[in-house]
């Protein structure tokens, strides 16, 4: 198993996301970077402009994704703390002790930030890699001011590059993350897969996101809400019919798998016409007219296509659900007609002052020793000290470059750390390698060369740093090489020697310091599986509350449920992911954990298809007894499995009532729907899919009778 594992942290290190390639973002820090050298070259202050070049890196790292508004905030925080970083490091530095205190201090805050936000947490260690570079050349009060200021000047104009840009590019991060959810939507439509499915949810977990961030025009943002809200819509309807497509039991005798398939078919090229022209349609651009008129025909086809399977027998449940996804096209088609009737929904209406606050509080939370990134900012303090420390002590000229190695390895989780780990070495290996090669080769006297390769490998860093962190590393590690030759005027062969030593010492560092006091991820997996339960569970309760009250319930509510399911379930997928590569054995049976996030799955696509018979106006009737009966044991096992995954024992479902798994009274309802299967509608056949789903996951973590357990999960 170990062997397993450490073979897949190898592979992770080689593994691209093509994704991840950020190519605009390069070539626009890239100028950011090339600005100050050519007037630093051109004036005669090639020193000054590599200091404002320096500023612009690290604000360049702050405004590599995300919202035009996040960018901007994030790359402001980062050019202030830089620029603090930078002032303290020059004038500490002439103390070693002192600047070992404030450097621990400094990884300690960094690792922290991680709490409040990704960027956030960037942008701390930039920072703190900074600190440890400046007070390796200590100034007076006048030079630490100067060299603040330089700093400064470069992150601004990185920051004016990134908003001139902005204004210029045919499209915004919103758009293009609505536009995606609509690509997704259409994949998932030709191909109705788990993986496609789980694609979708995280695409619309990141369009919400962007739209809530965002400065945008309010006109514009009013469209783009409304093409997200009807994404989520349709994707009710699409997942109602994947279902029947699929053939699953509790609705394959209520459709016909064939019209469902070729109603999806059908609607797919739609679904990526609409994510082709998001753009057009949120400026109301004159170009978007013809998709509207596509809209409006395929509205029209469907409409006619559920006219026409009308009172045809196992293909009327299928149209139904045809023309309620013709009437989401028509109202889409509608409001994009004649925008501004609905408002910003009001977490669109955050300001930046509560956006402060929950900054503070998601910091705060993070206050405990049982929070993971508390435990992770501890140890990079103590990685960070330490290596300051052996800067210090070791007889070496680059020395410093043990705690940077340790501070950029250090990750929250062992999966992170020890992938990193091994990047590192093979990227700063090949960076080494690179530009002493490429320093050797070509005699420099000006600094043009130098310059050059300083924006070179400084633009490949960030189209890289998503991409693929061993050769993001190379590109980081050459720039730095390059960057010090021109202060340090140093022999380039010896010099690659001692970085390579310090490299892997601080390597090392990271590494053992992490295992001397661990975060398991399985010590905290049992969480992110209940919180995914207990997500499911409101969402559950949300759907079910429609047909026992007889109402069609609050549509923004169960949007937020809806949301909050979509979130829990990636986020415990993530958390599973990497206790399976970690070298020690779970608590939890692996399949275990798989068959939860699996069921849950599951259980979303059934609930997602009853939410979507509620919008169709199909849900006349209540619930009967027995179906009360199922509901209230579901909502009763949901919960005693979320309390138990949360608690860690063992047997991860308690029964608090008395033989809840066991209850001959639910089982005998059960038994008695299934006799009738062919007479049951949508409601009832969903209600005892539910009940299979979470039957199945009883027995498997109690381990009883497993061969019946996998036998349920099949309905």
């Amino acid at each position: 198993m170990i062997r397993r594992r450490t073979w897949r942290s190898l592979y992770a290190v080689m593994e691209r996301d093509r994704a991840g390639l950020r190519v605009l973002p390069g070539l626009r820090n890239g100028l950011g970077i090339l600005i100050p050298l050519v007037w630093g070259l051109n004036s005669g202050h090639l020193l000054s402009g590599i200091g404002v070049a320096v500023g612009a890196l690290v604000a360049g790292f702050a405004g590599n994704a995300g919202t035009a508004r996040r960018r901007l905030r994030t790359m402001l925080f980062a050019t202030a703390w830089m620029s603090v970083t930078t002032f303290v490091g020059a004038l500490a530095g002439h103390d070693a002790w002192l600047i070992v205190l404030v450097v621990t201090l400094c990884g300690w805050l960094a690792g922290m930030m991680l709490g409040v936000s990704q960027p956030s947490g960037q942008v701390g260690l930039l920072a703190t890699n900074a600190l440890i570079l400046i007070s390796t050349s200590p100034q007076p009060l006048a030079g630490a001011l100067y060299r603040m200021s330089l700093v400064a000047c470069g992150g601004l104009l990185q920051t004016a590059l990134m908003l001139m840009v902005d204004l210029v590019r045919p499209e915004s991060a919103e758009a293009q993350s609505v536009s995606n959810v609509y690509r997704k939507l259409g994949s998932y439509a030709a191909s109705p897969s788990r993986p496609s499915d789980l694609a979708l949810a995280s695409s619309l977990v990141e369009a919400s996101d962007f739209l809530r961030d965002s400065y945008m025009p309010r006109r514009r943002r009013k469209r783009l809400y409304r093409l997200l809200d009807s994404a989520e819509q349709i994707r009710m309807y699409v997942v109602a019919l994947a279902e029947i497509a699929r053939g699953r039991a509790y609705a394959q005798e209520l459709g016909d798998a064939a019209f469902a398939s070729e109603i999806l078919r059908q609607c797919a090229p739609i679904f990526a016409a609409l994510g082709d022209h998001v753009w057009l349609i949120a400026r109301g651009d004159r170009r978007a007219q013809p998709l509207m008129y596509i809209l409006e025909r395929a509205s029209e086809e469907l409409s006619a296509i559920a006219r026409g399977a009308k009172g045809i027998e196992r293909k009327e449940e299928t149209a139904a659900h045809v023309e309620a996804m013709a009437r989401s096209l028509m109202a889409l088609r509608d409001d994009l007609v004649q925008p501004g009737v609905r408002p910003l929904p009001p977490e669109a209406m955050q300001t930046a002052a509560s956006k402060i606050q929950q900054a503070w509080l998601s910091l705060r939370s993070h206050m405990t020793w049982n929070s993971g990134i508390f435990r992770h900012a501890i140890r990079a303090a103590i990685a960070i000290g330490i290596g300051e420390t052996l800067a210090f002590v070791l007889p070496w000229p680059h020395a410093y470059w043990v705690p940077l190695t340790a501070n950029i390895i250090l990750r929250p989780d062992f999966t992170s750390t020890f992938t990193r780990g091994i990047a590192r070495v093979l990227g700063t290996l090949g960076g080494l390698l690179l530009a002493t090669v490429l320093l050797v080769a070509v005699p420099d006297r000006t600094g043009m060369f130098a310059s050059a390769c300083i924006v070179v490998f400084g633009s490949l860093m960030y189209m890289l740093v998503t991409y693929n962190y061993a050769l993001f590393s190379c590109a980081l590690t050459a720039l730095m090489v390059v960057l010090l030759s021109l202060f340090e005027r140093q022999a380039p062969i010896p010099t690659m020697a001692d970085r390579m030593l310090a490299t892997l010492v601080g390597s090392a560092l990271a590494m053992v310091i992490y295992l001397l006091w661990p975060t398991w991820q399985h010590q905290q997996v049992n969480r992110a599986l209940a919180l995914a339960v207990d997500r499911e569970r409101d969402y559950f309760r949300g759907v079910l509350a429609v047909f026992a009250e007889g109402n069609k319930g609050s549509p923004r509510k169960l949007a937020r449920e809806r949301q909050a399911v979509r979130v829990s379930r990636t986020n415990a997928a993530g958390a599973v992911r990497q206790v399976l590569a970690e070298p020690v054995a779970p608590p939890v049976r692996p399949h275990i954990m798989v068959a939860i996030l699996v069921g849950m799955h599951r259980f979303s696509d059934t609930l997602l298809s009853l939410e979507a018979y509620t919008w169709e106006g199909r849900a006349a009737r209540g619930l009967t007894q027995e179906e009360r009966e199922l509901v209230a044991w579901i909502d009763r096992a949901l919960t005693a499995l979320a309390d138990g995954l949360r608690s860690g024992e063992r047997e991860l479902v308690i029964d608090r009532t008395g033989e809840l798994w066991g209850r001959r009274s639910v089982q005998r309802h059960v038994e008695t729907l299934e006799m009738n299967w062919r007479e049951l509608d949508v409601i009832a056949r969903a209600v005892v899919r539910l009940y299979h789903v979470i039957q199945t996951l009883a027995r498997l973590t109690h381990e009883i009778d497993s061969d019946d357990g996998e036998a349920a999960s099949t309905s």
